[in-house]
């Protein structure tokens, strides 16, 4: 007679062996019609490391992404500014691909090389500083991380301590320094920054929390760093979700148009300004969205910019966003673009 324990030690084995298959493989497998996976470029495990440790998240992350078709996800830290009490980064999250080889990617840079832009003023850069910055972008590319990120050049406040106001210029010198390397080691930039095409006030709804009154224009600095470097890929965060309501479509197709080392991840999230989102308020893709999307095909991911440690809105939004798009054109944003950008291997069969 099979005891209570022996059950549970059976079910338990058959449990494991079905997280050790690939996660293709599993979707294979599935009922009939299952949904196109997706590779999310930008997510967070959580948003302050302080009081947490990370297996718990990625357990939570995992289950997030089984239940909504993710086979694998990039994690990043947020763009830390200097001496931030929550600062997690590369040990953290190598950590947790280390565990999970197969489901997770690391990028960094947020918690180490973002510091260092923001703490020094572009003309206050010093070849010690250069050094420090370029070792640390080196051990970066060493320890084997998909890209460099999360940066900013341009981050508002949300009014809460762990999401500050950071500005500086998108061509700083380090910005400059780090395309080169990008470039040689073959790893993209994720970028974020609103997007400000002229000197221009804070728009009110942002006026809460530490953030100045006036922004300046940041689109050129934006084209001098994409310029600096055409090698370098720059994926510029969260196409479809911005504070200015200036990332329009029609600002998006002239830089895409110029810059071909230019791309972009899409982020949904309801509890923002929906301007410039890609879904109208029938859920539809916006037809402007859907063209911009054929015509720069090749140039747009996703990234959902979850914070696994605060439910899963945002990557549901992006699962529906992908099963919105034609098959054609899903399969790219979904994931084949990708694996394109970040150079990544196609998974087993």
């Amino acid at each position: 007679m099979i005891t209570f324990f022996a059950r549970w030690y059976v079910l338990a084995v058959f449990a494991l062996l079905a997280t050790a298959l690939p996660f293709a493989t599993r979707i294979e497998k599935s009922s009939a019609g299952a949904a196109l996976s997706i590779i999310d470029t930008h997510a967070h495990i959580f948003r302050g490391y302080g009081k947490r440790g990370s297996s718990p998240n990625a357990f939570r992350a995992l289950a997030a992404m089984d239940a909504l078709g993710v086979e694998r996800t990039f994690l990043l830290p947020p763009p830390f500014p200097e001496g931030h009490p929550g600062l997690y980064g590369r040990p953290e999250l190598e950590a947790v691909v280390r565990q999970y080889p197969g489901r997770f990617a690391f990028i960094a840079g947020g918690e180490s090389l973002n510091p260092l832009i923001h703490a020094t003023p572009p003309d206050r850069v010093t070849p010690d500083v250069i050094t420090t910055f370029e070792a640390e972008a080196e051990a970066i590319a060493e320890a084997g991380a998909a890209g460099f990120g999360e940066l900013t050049a341009e981050h508002f406040s949300s009014g809460r301590g762990n999401h500050p106001y950071e500005s500086t210029l998108p061509d700083h010198r380090f910005f400059l320094r780090l395309a080169d390397i990008a470039a040689r080691r073959g790893m993209p930039i994720d970028l974020h920054m609103e997007a400000v095409p002229r000197n221009m006030p804070m728009p009110a709804r942002r006026a809460r929390g530490p953030n100045p009154e006036k922004l300046k224009e940041n689109i050129s600095g934006l084209e001098r760093l994409l310029g600096h470097n055409r090698n370098a890929r720059i994926v510029w965060a969260h196409a479809g979700w911005d504070n200015t309501g200036e990332r329009t479509v029609e600002l998006m197709r002239a830089l895409l148009q110029r810059n071909p080392n230019l791309y972009m991840s899409i982020k949904l999230d309801p509890g923002g300004p929906q301007r410039t989102s890609p879904l109208g308020p029938d859920g539809a893709i916006r037809p402007d969205w859907l063209a911009l999307l054929k015509d720069f095909s090749g140039r747009f991911v996703i990234g959902s910019d979850q914070f696994f440690d605060e439910g899963t809105e945002r990557l549901t939004r992006a699962r529906r966003f992908v099963d919105a798009l034609p098959p054609d054109l899903a399969r790219l944003v979904a994931r084949e673009n990708a694996r394109q950008i970040y150079r990544l291997s196609a998974p087993a069969k």
